[in-house]
């Protein structure tokens, strides 16, 4: 299904569709607004009105995609649940299920590290880290905390997660960047499951 139906603008939507599939398919730098407008069925004039430029258009695909993410897993992870391990359990399977459905998306992830312009790298650094923290303040916001040992400092045992589940989605990134395989999205899941019954073990009464 299309990823942009919610645009009322029929010829805008085909040309971030066609822009989608060029940019996931060959990276910002060899990306072609030629390849884009014939496969729009538009002009490069008309490209050029919606969007200023080729970096403009990249940096919104890539915002696009992220808030499509994070808009999956803020409605599906049951936030009414106060336990904050199975918060993060329940984030990674969705996170890994958005990825499944959403395959241009995460060749678009994929492909951000092959960019050369500072520009677009300093913008979708700061969108990154943007929803990187929003996401974790929702996740540790209203938990129960009586779950934990009473003798530890559970801020510092949210931060020990959190870094663990980082780590472990940064490592398993870089592997999938130097594969030409499909990704292994259960790998990841069972990663960091793995990891987090550990903390539950070692960090709840």
């Amino acid at each position: 299904m299309s990823e942009f139906l919610h645009h009322d603008d029929a010829r805008k939507s085909r040309i971030l569709e066609a822009a989608l599939v060029e940019f996931a398919d060959k990276g910002y730098k060899k990306a072609s607004t030629n390849t884009i407008v014939r496969e729009a069925g538009v002009s490069k004039g008309l490209l050029f009105h919606y969007f200023i430029s080729k970096k403009e258009l990249f940096v919104l695909l890539y915002s696009h995609a992220r808030e499509v993410i994070t808009s999956e897993l803020y409605e599906k992870v049951n936030f009414g649940d106060k336990d904050v391990l199975n918060r993060m359990t329940e984030s990674t399977v969705v996170k890994v299920q958005s990825y499944i459905s959403h395959p241009l998306f995460m060749q678009l992830f994929e492909k951000f590290p092959l960019v050369e312009d500072q520009e677009i790298i300093d913008k979708i650094n700061h969108l990154n880290k943007r929803v990187q923290e929003e996401t974790y303040a929702k996740i540790f916001n209203d938990i129960d905390y009586y779950a934990f040992q009473e003798e530890l400092n559970i801020d510092r045992c949210l931060q020990v997660v959190r870094w663990t589940v980082d780590k472990i989605s940064m490592d398993w990134q870089i592997l999938q960047n130097q594969s030409n395989k499909a990704p292994d999205f259960e790998s990841l899941k069972e990663n960091i499951t793995h990891y987090l019954e550990l903390f539950r073990d070692s960090f709840y009464r």
